[in-house]
């Protein structure tokens, strides 16, 4: 994270830059990835498994994409003064609490936006694999 100090502000200082931000999103959601496929192979139905992986592929979808995009959102209002959530009780205004939320929904947008490709990927292996096999399930 480098040298973080308080500013004149209260603020910490480096603010927060947006590559930081997907970055670190973009880790927690291949975690989430890893999760994702390990999770799909304790159903033992096939049915089971491609539920699971159709609701992830589609839930991860339009969630992440309306986090990311209020995210983005947020962050282009608050124009360069986006804040840590360490620096609630530096606020002095209402609306600068956009400046807190912006890094926490682009992050939250990233993380689930990740697993996306990943389950549906997996969703059409497991849809076309042959009955009978470890990949098809019971």
């Amino acid at each position: 994270m480098g040298d973080v100090s308080r500013g004149e502000d209260g603020v910490l200082e480096p603010r927060l830059r947006l590559g930081g931000v997907v970055v670190r999103g973009a880790a927690y959601g291949v975690g989430a990835a890893v999760c994702v496929v390990v999770a799909a192979f304790v159903f033992q139905e096939h049915d089971d498994r491609i539920d699971l992986l159709e609701a992830t592929t589609f839930l991860g979808l339009l969630v992440g994409t309306v986090l990311l995009l209020i995210g983005l959102f947020f962050w282009a209002c608050s124009s360069g003064e986006v804040l840590r959530w360490r620096d609630f009780f530096t606020t002095r205004a209402p609306n600068e609490v956009v400046s807190i939320a912006a890094p926490s929904l682009v992050r939250a947008g990233v993380f689930l936006l990740v697993p996306v490709p990943v389950a549906f990927g997996l969703s059409e292996l497991v849809a076309s694999a042959a009955k009978g096999s470890w990949l098809w399930g019971a």
